[in-house]
């Protein structure tokens, strides 16, 4: 026994609504995407320094390396390059006990130019208020805590958590101007001390303050 079927298809009609309906929804979601995805690499940024930071320290804390240095620089308009080194205990020994030398942070010094102190190396699409470049040296005994180009301390003093600091680097999404001061979301703040501990905040825009994460 045949039974019959009744096939029926879209209409025009039902078919503009849809996709009217499919265009609405995605104009509105588009941009809190896009939010969400400059909020995660800016984030994912935040989170790779921070391990640089704490992995250079460590290795200084166990002797690896007498000197350890974050290197930070711009590339372009729309990336940044973060460079991790050391120099051994005989290379610092070598240039402290030289007379009239000392140990300095400048990332053009031949020590810190030498292809055997690089750590770690990155290339991420994100800027900083660094530019073109600035670099921050820790050590096991904080004797060589130093920095130089656009991280030599004193930067500009900045209220955080209700206190002044001025030992850290601002990270904000590709493209956007990261400065000093009106900053957009989404933007982090790294910050750090001679003795390597790392704080982490992220701007909050609609408070004009800094939470900690």
């Amino acid at each position: 026994m045949q039974q019959k079927q009744d096939i029926k298809g879209f209409s025009l009609l039902e078919l503009i609504v849809v996709v009217t309906i499919v265009a609405i929804v995605s104009a509105v979601g588009y941009p809190n995407f896009m939010d969400w995805r400059k909020d995660r690499e800016v984030r994912l940024a935040v989170e790779k320094v921070t391990t640089m930071l704490k992995s250079i320290n460590t290795q200084a804390q166990r002797g690896n390396y007498a000197v350890v240095q974050l290197y930070v620089e711009r590339n372009g308009d729309d990336k940044t390059n973060f460079f991790s080194r050391g120099i051994n205990q005989e290379t610092e020994a070598t240039v402290t006990n030289t007379p009239g030398q000392k140990i300095n942070c400048n990332y053009n010094t031949s020590y810190w130019r030498d292809s055997n102190s690089k750590v770690e190396s990155f290339t991420l699409e994100v800027q900083t208020q660094i530019k073109p470049r600035g670099t921050v040296c820790f050590s096991k005994d904080t004797r060589h805590y130093l920095s130089d180009g656009k991280l030599t301390q004193p930067q500009t003093n900045l209220n955080v958590d209700g206190r002044i600091v001025n030992n850290y680097i601002i990270i904000c999404s590709s493209g956007a101007k990261c400065p000093l001061s009106k900053w957009k979301d989404p933007t982090y703040l790294v910050e750090w001390n001679r003795f390597g501990n790392i704080s982490k905040y992220k701007w909050n825009e609609k408070r004009s303050a800094w939470t900690r994460i």
